[in-house]
């Protein structure tokens, strides 16, 4: 594997060149535009040339299904069609089998380049090592002469952005966030008052001991929020700190989270004392709660996580088959002040052979725009949500069984007016099938930031994907758990354990 970075490099300084060049030199009838024309050609009447000229775009994805027909994704492509006909899109059918995971798509994108032949917008698999391999197009100076790019979150702008920092390889149409479920009957069964949503750590905390008095004589568990992806952040401000990844020093810096390490041996103290329904032996489960398995599914748990994706699914089977009354509530205030949530991004990229090809290259920018921030894509997106709703149960197609692939988890904008049109956040009439998703809590327009701008698994930076896997925040609990260690006793050693495998892992990355 050769990294290349020095001729992207080389290669975006004349990008840059030719676009100063072209706009001071050209005359009126071919011309450099700067807004959402940038590196595009105006024809004679002042339309860009990318909405002139017949262009076809190779797409690539394995998201929402095979079947176009079927695809919420693909829809709205439809529709992006619709308004500009002389842009005619085609699926690779060569990357839309989901069952191809991130390696196998890498490699299969390396072979196409091989034989120049990239899709012109793909799915990133691994982002760092589709812009190490030179597969794809700096967006920066796109997303400079377009103004609704401002509204970009600052932790997606982070994350799109190259490891070296020289380049955007991409952008994300969707941000997969963790909030926090509550079984509200719970608590009002047990005379234990309701949070506000604008809840502090502490007021986290107490809550969980209210419900911790009750546990030792009743099959009721505090549950907890999990904290282990990005606890070092939350904690103790670690920059990134997923797992204890710190972003500006690309090492593990557990030994750092100090705060964190009081978290875990909390949390292993519960262990110790029975507060954790999954620490509990098997004979202590049944002995308590019978054969149940699933603690806040069976009713028996106050407070859990979930991810964004899993409306569709836990949380509906929750509501509609379990008949249980939950409430979803934003992270906690941190006790360093600043909330972030952790959550995950799914991007696409664009061609670097598109870099020869400034009209093509712009109206895979323009569909880019509509598949990811851009307002007018989003509430295309956000309306089909209304045509396939209502339909017989037997349709190949309802919102009301895939409504999350409608949505797309939530949009990298901050923009309030664009947020405000947030089916999740209008909500549904309570005569639909979908009127189980109205939660207040996506009314408030902090929890709509902290969506827009989760601190990030950090994909981007090489290695972090190939050596995380070895770093389990469990196993750390259960060592202060089991060993009767302190967290100081430990934490170095993770440290020293995990950055020798990523350096070692970036010697043969770079060789």
């Amino acid at each position: 594997m050769f990294c290349m970075k020095n001729s992207k490099i080389v290669k975006s300084v004349c990008l840059f060149s030719s676009v100063f060049i072209l706009g001071a030199c050209s005359n009126s009838d071919d011309q450099e535009t700067i807004g959402s024309g940038n590196h595009a050609t105006q024809g004679e009447e002042g339309t860009p040339a990318w909405q002139e000229e017949e262009i076809d775009l190779v797409f690539a994805s394995r998201y929402y299904g095979e079947e176009n027909s079927e695809n919420p994704m693909w829809l709205n492509i439809e529709k992006f069609m619709e308004k500009y006909p002389n842009v005619n899109v085609i699926r690779d059918a060569q990357f839309a089998n989901g069952e191809n995971g991130n390696f196998e798509q890498l490699e299969m994108l390396n072979a196409r380049a091989q034989d120049n032949d990239l899709p012109d917008i793909y799915f990133s698999p691994m982002s760092a090592e589709v812009y190490d391999r030179e597969f794809t197009l700096d967006l920066t100076p796109y997303l400079e002469a377009d103004d609704e790019a401002q509204w970009i979150s600052e932790n997606a702008m982070e994350f799109l952005r190259t490891h070296d920092g020289e380049e955007i390889y991409g952008l994300a149409w969707q941000s997969v966030s963790q909030y926090v479920l509550v079984n509200t009957r719970l608590l009002r069964e047990n005379n234990i008052a309701i949070p506000d949503y604008n809840w502090s750590y502490e007021e986290y905390e107490n809550l969980r001991s209210e419900i911790a008095v009750l546990t030792p004589n009743s099959p009721i568990f505090p549950g907890v929020v999990g904290f282990g992806e990005i606890g070092p952040n939350y904690f103790d401000d670690i920059p990134n700190g997923w797992k204890g990844f710190n972003i500006e020093t690309e090492r593990w810096d557990l030994a750092s989270a100090t705060n964190f390490g009081e978290y875990y041996e909390r949390f292993a103290r519960e262990a110790i004392e029975g507060l954790h329904f999954y620490d509990l032996s098997e004979e202590e489960r049944v002995a308590k709660v019978g054969n149940l398995s699933w603690a806040f599914g069976d009713g028996l748990q106050v407070l859990d996580s979930g991810w964004l994706w899993a409306l569709s699914g836990d949380v509906s089977e929750l509501i509609e088959t379990r008949d249980m009354e939950i409430d979803i509530y934003p992270m906690p205030t941190a006790p360093r002040g600043e909330t972030y949530i952790p959550g995950y991004y799914d991007t696409f990229s664009i061609s670097s052979q598109l870099e020869d090809d400034p009209v093509k290259a712009q109206a895979a920018f323009e569909l880019l725009k509509w598949l990811t921030y851009g307002e007018e894509g989003l509430l295309s997106r956000w309306a089909l949500i209304d045509e396939y709703t209502g339909l017989p149960e037997d349709a190949p197609l309802r919102a009301e069984d895939r409504l999350m692939d409608f949505i797309q988890g939530w949009p990298i904008t901050t923009n309030p007016t664009v947020l405000a049109n947030h089916p999740l956040v209008k909500g549904f009439d309570e005569e639909s099938g979908l009127a189980n998703y109205n939660f207040a809590a996506f009314k408030e327009e902090a929890f709509q930031q902290q969506l827009s701008n989760p601190v990030a698994y950090p994909r981007q930076m090489p290695g972090f994907s190939n050596v995380q896997g070895d770093v389990d925040p469990w196993e750390i609990m259960h060592q202060i758990k089991d060993e009767g260690v302190r967290y100081s006793d430990i934490a170095s050693e993770w440290d020293r354990r995990i950055n020798e495998q990523i350096e070692e892992y970036l010697r043969q990355y770079n060789r």
